[in-house]
């Protein structure tokens, strides 16, 4: 439905490590603070209409994304620094940051390097955008309904070229049963997230292929760290029990039991899809150890208090069976956690809790900016929303500061990993695994999604 400013090339390159021109055709840094951008001509919107500069201009503006009530919240998160937005020519113009910025263009692979049309936006208003988009993509909205599903056909003037299919139809159906006899049955074409004891039975099934992809999804959970009045004296402002609790979960083995080969556990903010700041050698500072753990907990003012854990029911695949684990070792070195499940994010969200189920995506190319400080930093749900965890510690915001800040690789990179061991050493959450989506799909459809977060269906990915 939509394109993005610039794209990473996931159909070439797995990890995503290489940003490509996309409604952007080229970009220069001018200064120290001010990109230049050229865009594509000829683009056209789904209703005909031309895009230009000034809907750039309009989609990264302060009213949607960065000023002091935006249209779009989450939008100031990606936005962070940017001062001004203007349309220097019908297809140019300049985005300017209030510190210098060498990854602008990485910035626009994200949700923020969707250009929206202006006239149609403005005309209809920001709730009946929302029922009914329009942007630039392969397809066109015809119904969308967040309770039912989503439909679209595709858009013949898409400027990238042919659309591989006719329409698009998302349908939910929560019970897995249901959508593979759907697939089996002819109705659905993809159905996802299988249940793990069955992907070997179903790879061995006639007439459908299993994929399971490993996507740059990380779930996790958050301590929170905060005394509140609802929870006073709370336990877990004691780094020692927070690390003494990562010290007593073997994730390897409970990964390993529950999804196999299909994913790892990751050291923290240490991706593949970092690309040059990737390391594979680099370690865990807060590895499985229960002799540690033990150690740790008699060092902490822990005395046995109940610890609360709020899990979203059935959002993040195996998550439960994980969490059910978990209790078991924590039990095992005398913490006492209870599981308490929540049918949706909002009663999730809602206090008292210890522990908070969540996860992070780290979509920026080639760049650890999301998660470690976009999702952990000043402007993070992590610090600012109701449901928040943690408050910063001043290491941490300065560390964060002079990596945000920095110019060349090799001075990011150091910024990167000062910052990695702050987090490590303060351990306000612990990751799991990284997230695995399986797609169960017709055994002749020419389709693969790749590691992305988002499904796509342009001709890059399908044929």
């Amino acid at each position: 439905m939509f394109d993005t400013l610039v794209r990473r090339n996931r159909w070439e390159d797995p990890n995503g490590n290489t940003l490509v021109p996309w409604l952007a055709e080229s970009w220069t840094r001018k200064s120290d603070f001010v990109w230049e951008f050229k865009l594509r001509e000829g683009v056209k919107f789904h209703d005909g209409h031309e895009m230009d500069a000034d809907d750039v201009a309009f989609s990264l503006s302060a009213e949607r994304l960065w000023g002091e009530k935006p249209i779009a919240r989450r939008g100031t998160r990606y936005a962070r620094g940017i001062t001004r937005v203007e349309a220097t020519g019908a297809y140019k113009f300049e985005i300017e940051t209030s510190f210098p910025d060498p990854n602008m263009p990485y910035r626009l692979v994200t949700p923020i390097g969707f250009v929206l049309p202006k006239h149609y936006y403005e005309e209809v208003g920001t709730d009946a955008f929302g029922q009914m988009p329009m942007g630039t993509g392969p397809y066109k909205t015809v119904s969308f309904d967040p309770s039912v599903g989503f439909k679209a056909v595709a858009f013949d003037e898409w400027w990238g070229g042919s659309v591989p299919a006719k329409s698009l139809s998302f349908e939910i159906v929560p019970e897995f049963s249901t959508r593979f006899a759907g697939l089996v049955a002819g109705k659905f074409d993809v159905v996802v997230n299988a249940p793990s004891d069955q992907i070997q039975t179903l790879k061995q099934t006639s007439g459908v292929k299993v994929m399971e992809k490993g996507i740059e999804n990380y779930p996790m959970f958050a301590f929170n760290m905060l005394d509140t009045e609802l929870i006073p004296n709370n336990p877990l402002t004691d780094v020692n029990l927070r690390k003494a609790m990562v010290h007593a979960i073997d994730r390897t083995s409970i990964t390993k039991a529950i999804w196999g080969d299909a994913t790892y556990v990751p050291t923290p903010f240490n991706f593949p899809e970092y690309g040059k700041y990737f390391d594979p050698k680099r370690e865990r500072a807060v590895k499985f150890d229960t002799d540690k753990a033990r150690e740790l907990l008699t060092a902490s003012t822990y005395a046995g208090e109940e610890l609360v854990w709020h899990i979203t029911r059935g959002f993040y695949p195996n998550y439960e069976i994980a969490a059910e684990f978990m209790v078991e070792q924590w039990a095992e070195v005398g913490i006492n956690v209870k599981i308490e499940l929540k049918d949706n994010f909002s009663l999730a969200y809602k206090r008292p809790f210890h522990l908070l189920n969540m996860s992070m995506s780290s979509e920026f190319s080639g760049d650890p900016y999301r998660p470690l400080w976009m999702d952990w930093g000043p402007l993070s749900s992590r610090v600012r929303a109701k449901h928040k965890t943690w408050d910063m510690t001043p290491e941490f915001e300065n560390l964060g500061e002079a990596f945000e800040l920095a110019q060349d690789f090799e001075s990011r990179k150091q910024a990167y990993l000062n910052l990695v061991a702050e987090w490590e050493n303060v351990t306000p959450g612990m990751y799991l695994w990284r997230n695995v989506v399986s797609y169960i799909t017709a055994e002749d459809l020419a389709w693969d999604p790749g590691n992305s977060p988002v499904t796509i269906f342009d001709n890059k990915y399908m044929k």
